[in-house]
């Protein structure tokens, strides 16, 4: 076999292993009106720590669960582990009580919980401001977001898309409609890179 051969195996066989949780990253989770609910985190193939999103001079809320695992779905289980069974690594608060168990279905960079209309995408993959698309009739337009601090004070002011604004100046905003799509929407519209919003407009 050749060298390129085995390259070409190894990259079709690392796409395989795409659909499922990755062992310490934070995936966070987005509803189809606003980014609600806490945050999960595998610490093993069995237990995953579900905490609530740390705001300024709030510590997050931390409480492990454990959870099955199959090629296409994970189950997490509503009840919750003692320190001595989740061996964490930190103070654990059980706060975050689980009434019902958790449904989610594998994707790729990511899960989604149907029952509540949510989709956890993993925090590492997104920008802290993650950017806006506008798609207007079709054609994409993206538009940086700058970046803020804790306190919602910017840091860095966004570029100025030059081709989206003289798109926007030529919109007559009495003849066109425009849609505000976040998280499971977006998702299913234009893909897991849109879902924390994008404004679509389009012109009649």
């Amino acid at each position: 076999m050749t060298r390129r051969s085995i390259l070409l195996l190894f990259v079709i066989f690392d796409s395989t292993l795409s659909f499922g949780q990755k062992l310490g990253d934070y995936y966070v989770p987005i509803s189809i009106d606003s980014t609600q609910g806490g945050r999960l985190k595998f610490l093993s193939d069995s237990t995953v720590e579900l905490s609530s999103i740390p705001r300024h001079m709030n510590p997050s809320i931390k409480t492990v669960y454990k959870y099955t695992s199959t090629d296409t779905t994970i189950q997490i289980l509503p009840e919750p582990l003692t320190n001595q069974d989740s061996q964490p690594s930190g103070l654990y608060v059980h706060s975050l009580v689980l009434k019902t168990k958790i449904d989610l279905t594998k994707i790729d960079g990511g899960f989604i919980d149907y029952k509540k209309s949510l989709i956890y995408v993993r925090h590492k993959d997104f920008d802290d401001n993650p950017d806006m698309a506008y798609i207007i009739d079709g054609e994409t337009f993206i538009q940086d977001m700058g970046v803020t601090n804790g306190y919602g004070l910017i840091r860095k002011s966004p570029k100025k898309n030059k081709a989206l604004q003289k798109k926007l100046k030529g919109i007559d905003i009495d003849n066109c409609t425009i849609e505000i799509v976040k998280g499971l929407n977006a998702y299913k519209r234009f893909g897991i890179k849109r879902v924390y919003g994008c404004i679509v407009i389009t012109t009649k």
